[in-house]
């Protein structure tokens, strides 16, 4: 729990609007939203639900860099927005 918590707050210091926010409001607002996650040979694909907060996210996601998951055969990880 306190590392969830420490995440968000990181998390939340990364956004304009939500850098003051306590984590059950960052949980409540990113974190708990529909999703799938579809695995392919060589990308792992995180559907994310609509949600009002989608554009936060997007502008977080799209600042990245390419992600690999190394622990998964360094396939690239995808977001989609639907």
């Amino acid at each position: 729990m306190l590392i969830a918590n420490t995440l968000y707050k990181i998390f939340a210091e990364k956004t304009k609007w939500f850098k003051d926010a306590k984590p059950k409001t960052i949980s409540r607002n990113f974190i708990e939203v529909d999703s799938r996650i579809n695995v392919y040979d060589d990308t792992i694909e995180v559907f994310i639900g609509k949600k009002c907060f989608n554009p936060v996210i997007m502008d977080w996601v799209n600042s990245l860099v390419d992600i690999r998951v190394s622990w998964w055969g360094n396939k690239l990880l995808k977001f989609t927005f639907e």
